[in-house]
């Protein structure tokens, strides 16, 4: 069996659902994950928000946020399973990047040098003698 990835759910729910309704429509996502091997972690609900365009005879939605562990092999099952979901409108499952610990910034290297920041008579005279156009020519 392959390793679980990290992934999230983002979907809408009919907004005619009172708030006993839309708890049940995420306990039925959470239930359709756990039932395709996978592990819910993290609820977000959104709330009603205004659609870009109709769905489903439908201008608003109730948005949630889901994050969920499961195998790559199984995220189809759970595709089909959220298309037949009456109470869901639109849905997008995405997986999250890799976390890897060693995405800290590590130091410059010892031999580097930043070069001095303000200016003194030699820092304005070398920017002169670039920009002069006569190439070795003193």
């Amino acid at each position: 069996m392959a390793p679980l990835r990290d992934y999230e759910v983002l979907y809408i729910v009919r907004p005619d659902l009172d708030d006993d309704k839309v708890q049940d429509a995420v306990k039925r996502v959470n239930t359709l994950i756990e039932r395709a091997g996978g592990n819910a972690d993290h609820t977000n609900l959104w709330g009603k928000r205004k659609l870009a365009y109709e769905v489903k005879h439908q201008k608003e939605g109730i948005y949630v946020l889901q994050d969920f562990q499961i195998g790559p092999e199984r995220v189809p099952e759970l595709e089909s399973a959220l298309k037949i979901t009456e109470e869901v409108l639109r849905h997008l499952i995405v997986r999250k990047p890799e976390k890897t610990g060693t995405t800290a910034a590590t130091p410059p290297p010892a031999e580097v040098v930043p070069a001095p920041v303000g200016g003194g008579e030699s820092a304005r005279q070398g920017a002169a003698d670039t920009t002069s156009g006569d190439r070795g020519e003193r």
